[in-house]
This record gives structure tokens, C-alpha cells and sequence, in this order.
């Protein structure tokens, strides 16, 4: 009999198993499946703009002309481009392909046959532009996140401005003119904040680039993007003259540190958002190129963005990059460093000079600041009941007492986390920073305004009119 029972057993116990490999396998094929959708789908993007690009080549750009007069005829061709090339690609469902305005786009639709890691971005492809040279590479632009944004391509929400584009092409193009018809064989240089970083340098010197995406928190905020500053502690050594390109996408306080015998001669400061550097002579260059003052392009120091960092550089110093140093935690190192507290550093800039003063401070700090100053308080038990019967009045929700419940049985928004939860008591600004697990919650009583600024993962509630803004179901984005 036991022995029976125990057969018995051991057959349920091999079918659990056998269902939960079989139910395993099935989300791991699916997982592969929509991953190999996923880069069939991006690969095919990739060709037809490479189809692209060799035909505009071949029928509209002589190869002959400067990459002004090329902007020009695309601009001026844009429509018949889009009706010539574009519109005879080949395209899969759910991807559609337009030419305008300089600016080679594939938005990716919700469609059945997309994944939808992928549906509703968009990929943006725009020419680079160099003062006497043909067109000879486009910087690919997109929305999609890290992970499936193809390599060398730059993360933006938006399409690239080409206004800068335009006008440079345009004036040089006048120039260009006016050389042809005054007779001269003499090009005056456009000047630019490229040309005036390039002619501050020596010679000869050599380039190095390090960064990372992002580095370590810091308690300020340097621009008006909304995001938390990072730190990146930098530390060289190299016996040549040097130039570092500093690259990441969010914005960074750069520190910099030196080796006795070396000499930094230029600094070129590159991201998505604002760079600033901290800790060299102001006698040293520095050049600030982002997303939002792009004369001279930007990029930003990544596995994968290697070939356009060299790009940047080639664009800007006509140097090649001697190596490209990925930053750790924040911390990288240039050449051997012996003892770091033997580094030099220069405090002819500090950090009240690179701060946004008209910014809260960045993060918990940022809360703890403005619990100390009275615009906050911590929230209790009394503000997260009152603010459920707010969301219950406004809502038409009825809640008979439960007999043996919980406390909070039968009250709306049962999902709410309230932890680190705060009551607004003035007008304020949020601090920048406040994501994942640093998000906060805010209950705005009645008559106090809401407050201003960039909530990130964080959720206002409004005991007023029982609403609810920011990352939590249900509630309002805006």
C-alpha cells in the first residue's frame, strides 16, 4: 500500500515538473521569438537606409561639391527624394519611411506584426555636415531605449533640430559665392565654437575619451532637464600633450584630477544634457557640446558609441582618438596613476559656479531640504486616511464599515505604496532625481498650489479634488 501511495506521488510530483519545463520552455521560445522579431525589424530599417543613402548618392549628390552645396540640393530635391527613392523602398508592415527637411525617418507603428518594445519609436537619420568637405556620414538619432537603440545611434524624444545645420550650410555656401564672383581663390573660415576650441590647442597633442552613461548621484542640478546631476571623478597621467574628450548622457559634474608631469590642453565636454568641468585652470579650453548647443555635434562615451565619439573628434580637433576608457562607478583612469592623493587640482571653478542656484537640491537631499525650510513635512496616517475619503467622495465610492477589516478595509486606491510620504505645506519646486526607489509621494491639502517641476517616478495626490498625478495606475501623467 505505501509503496502504491508513494508511486502515486512521485507521478504527481513528475507531471508538476513536466508542466512547469513545458510552460518554461514555451516563455523562453516566445522571449527568443520576439527578440529575433525585434532585430529582423531594426536590420531591416538598417538596410532600406542604406539603400537609401547609395541612391541619393548616386542621383542627386556630386561628389565633387562641399558638404554645403550637397545640404542644399537635398533640401531643395527633399520632395521629388521622397517620391524617387523613399516611396520605392521596401518596406515591412508596420514601418513606414519619409525624407524631409534633411532628416531620414522610419517610425516604427503599432501594428500585429510589431513587437511592441519597439512600437510607436522612431529612428532618425540626419547628414553631418564638415566646412569643405562632401557628406560622408549621417548620425542616426532615435526614442528607443538602451537596449534595442541600434550602435552608434544617440537617444533622443524627439526629431534633431537642423537649424544649425541650415544655417552654417547657407553660409558657407554665401561665401562660397562670393569668392566665385569677386574672383578670389581665397575661402575666409566660418568661424564657429568648433573652430574657435580648435584653434586654441597646440600642435600636437593627443586625444583621450572617457565616460559613461551616467555616474554617481549628486545632490545638484546644473541645467533644467529635471534630471539629478552625476559626479565623474577623472584622474590622468600621460606624458604628451592632452586633450579629453568627457562624454555622458546624463548631466555630469566632471572633476578632474592630474599627474605632476601631465598637460591637459583642451577638454571637450560632450552628452545629452549639460556637462560641466570642475577642477582645471581656467587658462585650459574647455568645449561644451550637447543636445540642446550642438554646433559642433555630441555624443556620449559607451560600448557601442566608440565610432562616433572618434567622429566628434575628427570633426572637431581632425584628430583621431588614442583610446576610449569606460568610467566605473563613476571613477576612470587615464595612463598610470600612482597615488591619487597626490593629484593635482585647481579650484579656479567650484562647484556654486556650475550649479543651477534657482534649484532645489537634487534628490533625498533635496526633500530633506525642504522638510528643514517648511515647505514639507512627513505625512501620517491621519494624511494618507484622509486623503482615501478625498479619492472616495470624488468618485462616488461608498465604503460600509468591515467587521473584523483592517483598518483601511473598503477605502479606494488600495494599490498606493505610502512610503516616504509628504505633505506639501507651500509653494515648491520638486527636486530632480526622484526615480525608482528615490520616488516620494506628495499629498497637496486643500489650497496650497501643487508643486512645480519634475516629479519623475514620484505620485502627487491632491486632497482637494481627490486626483492623482504622476507614475502610479490610474493616475493622470500631466
Amino acid at each position: 500500500m505505501n509503496k502504491t501511495k508513494y508511486s502515486f506521488q512521485s507521478g504527481i510530483l513528475v507531471g508538476v515538473i513536466s508542466s512547469l519545463s513545458v510552460v518554461g520552455l514555451a516563455y523562453a521560445g516566445q522571449y527568443f521569438y520576439q527578440t529575433y522579431q525585434q532585430q529582423q525589424i531594426l536590420h531591416h530599417i538598417e538596410a532600406q537606409k542604406q539603400q537609401f543613402l547609395e541612391q541619393v548618392n548616386q542621383q542627386y549628390l556630386n561628389q565633387s561639391q562641399d558638404g554645403a552645396q550637397q545640404l542644399l540640393t537635398l533640401l531643395r530635391q527633399s520632395s521629388q527624394i521622397q517620391r524617387a527613392i523613399v516611396a520605392n523602398l521596401k518596406i515591412d508592415d508596420g514601418v513606414s519611411l519619409q525624407f524631409d527637411r534633411l532628416l531620414f525617418t522610419a517610425e516604427i507603428q503599432a501594428h500585429k506584426g510589431i513587437p511592441a518594445a519597439l512600437a510607436q519609436h522612431k529612428i532618425f537619420y540626419q547628414p553631418q555636415f564638415q566646412i569643405g568637405q562632401p557628406i560622408k556620414t549621417w548620425q542616426c538619432f532615435s526614442t528607443l531605449n538602451d537596449e534595442l537603440r541600434p550602435k552608434d545611434c544617440l537617444y533622443r524624444q524627439e526629431a534633431p533640430e537642423n537649424s544649425d545645420l541650415l544655417r552654417q550650410a547657407l553660409m558657407s555656401a554665401v561665401s562660397a559665392a562670393r569668392q566665385q564672383y569677386q574672383g578670389s581663390t581665397h575661402t575666409p573660415p566660418i568661424e564657429t565654437q568648433c573652430s574657435k576650441f580648435k584653434a586654441k590647442l597646440p600642435q600636437d597633442f593627443d586625444v583621450f575619451a572617457t565616460g559613461a552613461y551616467s555616474g554617481r548621484d549628486s545632490r545638484y542640478q546644473i541645467d533644467d532637464s529635471g534630471h539629478q546631476a552625476n559626479e565623474m571623478d577623472i584622474y590622468v597621467q600621460h606624458n604628451r600633450p592632452t586633450v579629453l574628450i568627457l562624454g555622458a548622457y546624463e548631466p555630469t559634474i566632471w572633476n578632474i584630477k592630474w599627474e605632476a608631469n601631465t598637460h591637459i590642453v583642451g577638454v571637450v565636454a560632450t552628452g545629452y544634457h549639460a556637462q560641466r568641468v570642475l577642477g582645471l585652470p581656467n587658462s585650459v579650453p574647455v568645449l561644451e557640446t550637447t543636445s540642446e548647443n550642438s554646433q559642433c555635434g555630441y555624443s556620449y562615451v559607451s560600448n557601442e558609441n566608440a565610432a562616433a565619439l572618434n567622429q566628434l573628434s575628427q570633426k572637431i580637433m581632425q584628430k583621431d582618438i588614442k583610446s576610449v576608457i569606460l568610467a566605473q562607478n563613476g571613477r576612470a583612469q587615464i595612463g598610470n596613476i600612482g597615488l591619487i592623493s597626490a593629484l593635482k587640482s585647481s579650484n579656479d571653478k567650484t562647484i556654486n559656479d556650475i550649479i543651477d542656484k534657482n534649484a532645489p537640491l537634487a534628490g533625498q537631499a533635496g526633500i530633506n531640504d525642504a522638510v528643514a525650510k517648511g515647505l514639507l513635512r512627513p505625512a501620517n496616517k491621519t494624511d494618507i486616511q484622509a486623503w482615501k475619503a478625498s479619492y472616495n467622495r470624488a468618485n462616488n465610492i461608498h465604503t460600509p464599515p468591515v467587521i473584523g477589516g483592517s483598518e483601511s478595509s473598503g477605502t479606494g486606491m488600495e494599490y498606493v505604496h505610502f512610503g516616504s510620504a509628504y505633505v506639501v505645506l507651500k509653494e515648491m519646486t520638486i527636486p530632480a532625481g526622484l526615480y525608482g526607489a528615490h520616488s516620494v509621494t506628495f499629498f497637496v491639502p486643500q489650497g496650497v498650489p501643487r508643486p512645480k517641476g519634475n516629479p519623475g517616478h514620484s505620485t502627487i495626490y491632491d486632497m482637494g479634488s481627490g486626483g492623482c498625478y504622476g507614475s502610479s495606475p490610474d493616475c493622470s501623467r500631466s
